[in-house]
């Protein structure tokens, strides 16, 4: 028999879609806004893509369809009453290799923990099938959010937000940015390490222990006044089918254990100044272990870069927490071993340094990774970033 439906429970069940529909539709636009690029959101994240077939998006293609992008962004701060855009800046920008646009947008919001919390779920919603990649830095000391997105090649859009009545003193690029660049996996090649040694660039270089060719490798630096780091193998999620190497850190160790280890790996290579973690996406995640990393490092006169290779690492924070000088990456470079992209990520690594005052990039000894080496330093220069060691982004 047919069921008979009343006029208020059709209207009720019309409203329960016509919600459901909206609700599609926001989610829809923010997974768009902000999601990171497939390949570069696997391989530094290390985060499972999530995907459906309602949403199909497409990169903005010109200045009019990127204004109503903003637009949209616009809606949607307003809507949730954090916080409102209240300029709008469009430049042509030029490095020498590369034009774009850039978009400055200057805000300003009521409630700084409300503006991070939604632009940090307009990043996290969807991580698959969009173009656009983002960076949102909080500085809670001065009270500044930032924000940052890029849409491949053609548009950078930074964003700064402050607290509702205040202006800013001096805008960030009167304050020459700064940005340093780590070689990691070094300690197999001599050959390799003594091309790379010779570039005219402050580069910082992450050795690895206990390898055939480690202490020739680490002398080859110090013989040209390079500044080396330890780049101390640790478990990631993968193993035992991916190995780390030998002196790799385990979250089977017990305490004594993994403190022998690693002091062993700090002794192995003179003249280190620092410690990086090569892999590590499952101890970099374990908060015990990252404790008793930080613990042995204590007193020992060594800063702590974060990979991070995995989204939720904790490896900065235990830095922090336990008093010991602390960086962490922000853009790998060479996930593509492709000369252009490499040099595109240079540009990001630049803008990434606009916006935070210093960024830290990481790649490897490859070929193609010196080839587009070459072209940093007048990118940099057109661009008013300098390019420093790492050691000099300290605090």
């Amino acid at each position: 028999m047919k069921r008979e439906h009343s006029p208020a429970a059709i209207r009720q069940r019309f409203l329960i879609v016509a919600l459901s529909l909206g609700g599609a539709a926001l989610l829809f636009f923010l997974g768009y806004l902000v999601a990171d690029r497939s390949a570069i959101r696997s391989l530094e994240s290390g985060r499972q893509p999530i995907s459906h077939p309602d949403f199909v998006v497409q990169q903005p293609s010109s200045r009019e369809e990127l204004v109503k992008v903003l637009n949209r962004l616009e809606k949607i701060l307003v809507g949730f009453q954090p916080a409102k855009i209240i300029d709008r800046h469009w430049e042509e920008m030029h490095n020498g290799l590369y034009g774009w646009t850039r978009v400055r947008l200057q805000g300003e919001y009521q409630d700084l923990e409300s503006l991070a919390q939604v632009l940090e779920t307009c990043r996290g919603l969807l991580l698959r099938d969009y173009n656009l990649r983002v960076l949102i830095y909080l500085d809670r000391s001065s009270g500044i959010l930032s924000l940052l997105i890029l849409d491949g090649e053609e548009v950078v859009v930074l964003g700064s937000f402050l607290p509702a009545g205040e202006e800013r003193v001096a805008e960030p690029e009167l304050v020459r940015p700064r940005l340093a660049i780590v070689i990691d996996d070094l300690g197999r090649s001599l050959e390799s390490a003594a091309e790379f040694a010779a570039l005219p660039l402050p580069l910082t270089f992450a050795v690895f222990p206990k390898l055939e060719n480690s202490l020739k490798v680490a002398d080859c630096f110090a013989d040209h006044h390079r500044d080396i780091i330890l780049h101390a193998p640790m478990e990631p999620r993968g193993y035992p089918s991916i190995n780390p190497g030998p002196g790799a850190l385990l979250s089977a160790m017990a305490g004594e254990e993994l403190s022998s280890v690693f002091i062993e790996d700090l002794q192995f290579l003179p003249g280190i100044i620092g410690v990086n973690n090569h892999m590590g996406s499952r101890l970099t995640a374990d908060s015990q272990k990252m404790i008793q990393v930080m613990e042995i490092l204590k007193g020992r006169n060594l800063f702590f870069l974060d990979s991070r290779t995995i989204a939720d690492s904790v490896a900065y924070k235990q830095a922090v927490e336990a008093g010991i000088p602390a960086l962490q990456r922000d853009v790998f470079l060479d996930n593509v071993q492709d000369v252009e992209h490499i040099v595109e990520q240079f540009r990001a690594l630049i803008e990434v340094a606009r916006v935070k005052g210093s960024a830290i990039g990481i790649g490897h000894p490859y070929p193609e990774t010196m080839a587009a080496l070459s072209f940093l330093p007048e990118m940099a220069t057109q661009a008013g970033v300098e390019v420093v060691a790492l050691r000099k982004l300290l605090r």
